[in-house]
């Protein structure tokens, strides 16, 4: 069981609850006891996807118009996880997957959904059918295969088209983060606080030892696993043979949540104390810290040479790689956790109200594509 000292209350709803106090992730809010779940979005040359706040996987057209909702639904009142009887729809954590016409969705029941875009034809599976366990992070689709992980401590491989397990990786602890996949290895954190690198067969290439839990999705780059740990320090690691490269030598106020990006071997680290930590990528000397007055759990993007980053309060920022210095671009005035997507300087933002919105990335313009009725 995981303790932690300090408690951040209310800063990541009852995810952080749960860790904090060691209880089984069971817990259900929102309206009837559904849990709410914040997706990101999946974008496409033509398509956006993401999982509603009232458990529908979405679909847009590039100009926000409305494709199709396809409601994901448990087969049975309470799918054994607490929630209250009658609830049926499951909440989506992380962003889904897009392979061709097939869109993948990890549900907070421990299924993982397919769903044809064009034929809206769908099956699904549960991860393990004798102990389904939460599904907090996003599926990633590769090489024929859909690799997704659980609060059961396993990352799984399944046939990107049948769903058939290919095989199962086991950690020591719950795993709420996404894969992320580079040539042929898979980079992944767990609650038992190491960052696993993982064969797409399956075998484990190496594995790597922190103080903390790790449950942002790493960033690979330059042949380098870039990410934060619940021991509040940042680490760069060698993605060839796990070899730490460098660490954080200050420890943050808060922990690492956010994943990481990079821009030009610069690394902007976003935290929970509401700081952007900027490392050089190779020796890992801090260059500087911007303090945006607000906890960070959404992941930022790269939009050109500027970093953009959304605060828990609802302002977005941007930040100019050439001096560090942030911009607010816009004020949504709501809670934001999801992580953020982006594509021809366009931001895509989904807040805890259920809406979605566009930003553009120069002006900060905004407007809402989607909103739940």
């Amino acid at each position: 069981m995981i303790r932690y000292k300090k408690m951040l209350i209310g800063k990541i709803l009852f995810l952080l609850i749960f860790l904090i106090t060691g209880a089984t992730f069971s817990g259900c809010v929102g309206l009837g006891g559904v849990p709410l779940g914040w997706s990101g979005i999946a974008i496409t040359d033509s398509s956006l996807f993401f999982g509603s706040m009232q458990g529908e996987l979405v679909a847009l057209n590039s100009n926000g118009n409305l494709l199709w909702e396809t409601p994901l639904e448990n087969s049975g009142s309470s799918s054994g996880f607490g929630c209250a009887p009658g609830s049926t729809s499951v909440a989506i954590y992380g962003i889904p997957a897009v392979s061709g016409d097939l869109v993948y969705a990890g549900g907070y029941n421990g299924r993982l959904y397919l769903i044809n875009a064009n034929t809206r034809l769908s099956k699904d599976v549960y991860l393990d059918s004798d102990n389904p366990q939460p599904i907090v992070g996003g599926p990633v689709v590769a090489q024929g295969q859909v690799y997704i992980a659980s609060s059961d401590g396993k990352l799984y491989a399944l046939d990107d088209v049948s769903l058939n397990k290919k095989w199962e990786f086991p950690t020591g602890d719950k795993i709420w983060s996404t894969p992320a996949i580079y040539n042929d290895t898979l980079f992944i954190g767990s609650f038992d606080k190491k960052l696993y690198a993982i064969n797409t067969n399956g075998s484990m290439k190496w594995e790597f030892s922190t103080q903390g839990a790790i449950v942002s999705t790493p960033l690979v780059y330059n042949n380098t696993v870039y990410v934060g740990s619940f021991d509040r320090y940042f680490y760069a690691i060698d993605a060839t043979n796990g070899q730490m490269k460098w660490k954080s030598q200050e420890v943050a106020e808060k922990w690492f949540w956010a994943s990481p990006v990079a821009y030009n071997n610069t690394i902007y680290a976003p935290s929970l104390n509401g700081m952007v930590y900027i490392f050089d990528g190779g020796s890992g000397q801090q260059i500087d810290i911007i303090d945006l007055n607000s906890p960070i759990s959404s992941s930022p993007v790269v939009i050109d040479d500027r970093v953009i980053v959304a605060t828990e309060e609802g302002k977005i920022y941007s930040i100019n790689t050439t001096d560090n210095l942030p911009r607010q671009l816009a004020n949504l005035e709501e809670k934001i956790y999801a992580p953020i997507s982006a594509s021809d300087g366009v931001i895509y933002i989904h807040t805890q109200k259920g809406i979605l919105y566009e930003v553009d990335g120069q002006t900060g313009a905004n407007r809402q594509l989607y909103q739940i009725t």
